[in-house]
């Protein structure tokens, strides 16, 4: 399954169509996951701690399926029923809204008509999570499995808020860890995030 931007979460009723700025696509913080994913998981017998690199080559889209499978194997099987359980979703959002004895025929015909016309932009987004969600999960089982006690990355939106995702995948998680979340300036005057693991 492809993945690609579309854009903030929408709001749909029998009002119209409206976005919703502060819930940003999964999409723009995917591949900064992906990156930890994959340089994440090395040797750490002797230090138990993670400095993602200032200056790394971004990884490109294609290369999500590949270092994705490589720690799960079936996860296109995974996704594809993910993304169809959201198709469930929307057609129970339907069949809610055909239901709404309060509106008009006029209003749940227009506010069905939006659902419908949002529906591939919504699918879409949904891909993009769940491949997000698949992401963390995996950080998160390296992490108990090699016993790493601090990621440090660069101090930007999209590290904060994949750190902050894999405290509350750590936290929420079984085995549940104490996971915290702090800014920090490094010996060379860089703002770094820094996520710290009690194992």
């Amino acid at each position: 399954m492809k993945v690609q931007y579309v854009g903030p979460r929408v709001e749909i009723s029998h009002h119209g169509i409206s976005y919703k700025k502060s819930k940003e696509d999964k999409y723009i913080y995917l591949m900064v996951a992906l990156e930890i994913l994959k340089d994440i998981d090395n040797n750490y017998a002797l230090k138990r701690r993670y400095i993602h690199p200032y200056n790394t080559t971004p990884l490109k889209e294609s290369e999500l399926h590949n270092v994705l499978s490589y720690y799960e194997k079936n996860v296109e099987a995974h996704v594809e029923k993910e993304e169809q359980r959201y198709e469930e979703k929307i057609k129970h959002e339907i069949e809610y809204v055909t239901g709404l004895i309060h509106l008009s025929d006029i209003e749940k015909e227009v506010w069905i008509k939006n659902i419908e016309l949002m529906r591939k932009y919504r699918i879409q987004r949904a891909i993009n999570k769940i491949y997000y969600v698949h992401c963390i999960q995996n950080i998160r089982e390296i992490i108990i499995h090699k016993k790493i006690e601090e990621l440090s990355t660069p101090l930007n939106k999209h590290f904060f808020h994949v750190l902050n995702s894999l405290r509350g995948s750590l936290i929420e998680g079984i085995p549940s860890k104490d996971a915290t979340v702090i800014e920090k300036t490094d010996k060379d005057n860089n703002m770094m995030i820094i996520l710290n693991i009690k194992q």
